[in-house]
């Protein structure tokens, strides 16, 4: 019988299992998958990236070790030592995610300063999104967040693309979330409150007047985006996360 207590469920969720009884053949499946998806020598060549790899690669093992034990079956979970890629973390790879929903949005900013959109992207974003991309599949737009709000430079920046998406912050630290790992998504006002203002179709006023707070399934913050933005751009973006959230 399926064990359904609460770190169980965690555990279904860090490898993409459905709640109910899962049979040895669907969480070795799953396992297998994971570790295609974030085994850290897949990002030997990414290091802003290998930290999140590796965090989740441990998640993975003790996941998978867990759901074993606690389904019936004491089976260790391979070593690490054992993997050997079979694709390279490259922009060209086919990424090993499970198959994205046939319409993906458009992303369109108005052209609001500091956003472009593919596939008209500068050749400094396109050097950008080289550098970053990785498996998350086509580039879909690029958002200047270091203040000034104008092309150029990305000293910090969220990268969206189909699968995921990729920021770096003020620290120069970069993390990348896939949606299917995507959590709460939040428009706070200046007293921290969610504002009406989510619901609407547009804003008004150019000076800032909410943060964008992203979250990870597992409740750690991703990014706040606040005045490095315009209120319509973070409005755009939350459109767009929550229709991909919602098709995960």
């Amino acid at each position: 019988m399926s064990c359904d207590c609460g770190q169980c469920r965690q555990h279904f969720r860090t490898l993409g299992i459905a709640y109910g009884v899962p049979s040895e053949s669907e969480i070795q499946d799953a396992y297998n998958e994971a570790v295609k998806q974030w085994h850290p020598d897949l990002y030997e060549n990414y290091a802003s990236l290998r930290a999140d790899a590796e965090e989740r690669f441990k998640e993975i093992q003790v996941a998978y070790r867990e759901l074993k034990e606690h389904n019936g079956g004491a089976v260790e979970a391979p070593a690490e030592e054992s993997f050997v890629p079979s694709v390279s973390y490259a922009p060209s790879a086919q990424s090993a995610q499970p198959a994205q929903p046939a319409a993906t949005p458009v992303l369109s900013f108005g052209g609001a300063l500091g956003t472009q959109t593919g596939p008209h992207f500068t050749p400094d974003v396109e050097e950008l999104i080289a550098a970053h991309l990785g498996r998350l599949g086509k580039a879909l737009a690029n958002v200047d967040l270091s203040g000034a709000r104008q092309t150029g430079g990305y000293a910090q920046f969220l990268l969206l693309a189909e699968l995921g998406m990729i920021a770096r912050d003020q620290r120069k630290i970069v993390s990348l979330l896939w949606y299917k790992d995507l959590g709460e998504i939040n428009l706070i006002d200046k007293q921290g409150k969610p504002g009406i203002w989510q619901s609407l179709a547009g804003v008004s006023g150019s000076q800032p007047k909410y943060a964008l707070e992203i979250y990870r399934n597992n409740g750690v913050l991703f990014l706040t985006i606040s005045a490095q933005a315009d209120d319509s751009v973070k409005k755009i973006i939350y459109d767009f996360l929550l229709n991909r959230k919602s098709q995960i």
